[in-house]
């Protein structure tokens, strides 16, 4: 059984409940589930917060034994995270931003996606990490449409009562993309966890829940590494 911890790097307890509550893993996959000291910023909004984060969980985890197969940071952006516990651990260490678009790259039927993130101060940050990612020097508009977001902040979009200004801004956003050929969003938040099916039940393309793509390609990090 292969062990995985799903680090939730805000110091929100709702939404790692959220996660508990909504992401499922393969039979061979048992999952755990981390919080952030409070310390932490309780929502991460851009590279200040994501430093902040990334301080209070390496001071917390330094110590620990993380006897884990796998380690999915459950923040939606470049963070600094990703590749400072991959230095501590001898396991594969994916964040859930860098599955969404492995995803969308990989998947031959996706023709175009775009990443949709919680409020407005992420636009910039995630359209350059995506650049990053595919190591382009301007964004690769072939595969991907500009970042749009729901202006609903992180500890807020799993709530029902949010659901209809967030299917309200989606459809708005779809209808501006109508002539890109869109065929997939990428929801760019750990809160979102679970809008996938909903949304998925009024508009007619996927919805990809970030962290339930996250543990499939880090269980499939997690094999191949068995086998070396």
């Amino acid at each position: 059984m292969y062990q995985v911890l799903v680090l939730n790097p805000n110091s929100s307890q709702k939404v790692t409940e959220n996660l508990r509550d909504t992401v499922s893993a393969p039979n061979t996959v048992e999952l755990s589930f981390y919080t952030a000291p409070p310390e932490a910023p309780k929502e991460i909004t851009g590279e200040e917060t994501s430093r902040q984060s990334e301080k209070v969980v390496l001071d917390d985890l330094k110590d620990k034994k993380l006897n884990y197969d796998g380690i999915l940071v459950c923040c939606y952006s470049d963070h600094p995270l990703v590749r400072s516990l991959a230095k501590l651990v001898d396991c594969p260490v994916m964040g859930i931003m860098q599955a969404t678009l492995l995803y969308a790259l990989s998947n031959g039927t996706i023709r175009r996606s775009f990443v949709l993130t919680s409020v407005s101060e992420w636009l910039p940050l995630l359209d350059k990490a995506i650049e990053g990612f595919v190591g382009a020097e301007s964004f690769p508009s072939g595969k991907f449409q500009r970042t749009r977001a729901l202006d609903v902040n992180v500890t807020n979009l799993s709530d029902p009562e949010q659901f209809a200004k967030i299917e309200k801004k989606v459809s708005g956003f779809l209808d501006e993309y109508k002539d890109d050929s869109i065929d997939c969003v990428l929801l760019g938040c750990a809160g979102m966890a679970g809008l996938d099916k909903k949304l998925a039940e009024r508009f007619p393309l996927q919805f990809i829940d970030s962290v339930k793509i996250g543990v499939d390609f880090l269980t499939g990090l997690m094999q191949f590494k068995a086998r070396e």
